[in-house]
């Protein structure tokens, strides 16, 4: 073999290495560079919702009458649909006639999914969904103390043209107090409780079954297969607020 056809087969047996080389790491590399970007960006938007609650709580506790919340999509679809459902009973043996009540707020989420995770804005709480697999990431601030329970429900509903936006753009969350006030209270009288029976209709009920089950409320039933959790608890008294808040996206 000549010199010449040596340095030739070397060349080619070097530069078919490098492209080995360089196929490999593509293969490898690529798939996990995709998912390290596709987890980032999720993350971004966990911080979106973070702030969009936080907008939201200033409509329920604060009073405010509007807020705006500004979304970069970043290749996912933001919406407002489906339907998360919770309804609050309260009884008591000693209560005047017609003082046990029943309260049931319908909302309609604001979510945002990209490949199989969704993240969701329901009644006060954000929550993701990973597959079939959801937990709660922000609680929706009820607030159980000393004997006492406040429930405020946030609920959610869609005004405007559009349902949804989709792709790379910033969309406007845009959201208008249209109701708000206490729903309904009610407080023992001596030596009785208030039993308290809360059931979750959604999506993701698991996620709300464990908020639950930390809160340490008593289990009524705790199936989430079907779509809904029950569990109660007793205090001596519960007042339930109620702010209904009118969602326009704005691209």
């Amino acid at each position: 073999m000549s010199r010449a056809q040596s340095d030739a087969l070397g060349f080619v047996l070097v530069f078919s290495l490098i492209v080995l080389t360089v196929g490999t790491v593509y293969a490898a590399g690529y798939p996990a560079l995709e998912e390290f970007r596709t987890d980032e960006q999720l993350e971004n938007m966990e911080r979106a919702f973070d702030v969009l609650d936080d907008n939201l709580d200033d409509l329920a506790r604060e009073g405010a009458p509007s807020r705006a919340t500004e979304i970069k999509l970043n290749g996912g679809r933001l919406a407002v649909n489906g339907s998360t459902t919770i309804t609050v009973n309260a009884t008591t043996t000693d209560a005047v006639e017609g003082a046990n009540f029943t309260v049931a707020g319908e909302s309609t989420p604001i979510t945002y999914s990209q490949g199989d995770t969704t993240i969701v804005s329901a009644h006060g709480a954000v929550l993701r969904q990973d597959g079939e697999a959801a937990f709660m990431r922000s609680t929706p601030g009820w607030v159980i103390d000393d004997g006492h329970a406040l429930i405020p429900l946030v609920v959610t509903d869609r005004t405007g043209d559009r349902v949804a936006f989709a792709g790379s753009s910033t969309v406007l969350i845009r959201g208008q107090v249209t109701g708000r006030g206490v729903a309904d209270e009610l407080a023992s009288g001596a030596g009785d409780d208030v039993t308290v029976t809360v059931t979750v209709a959604s999506p993701r009920a698991d996620a709300w079954k464990r908020y639950f089950e930390a809160e340490g409320f008593t289990a009524v039933d705790s199936d989430p297969d079907d779509g809904e959790v029950t569990y109660r608890f007793e205090v001596d008294s519960v007042l339930v607020q109620q702010t209904t808040v009118s969602v326009e996206l704005e691209g």
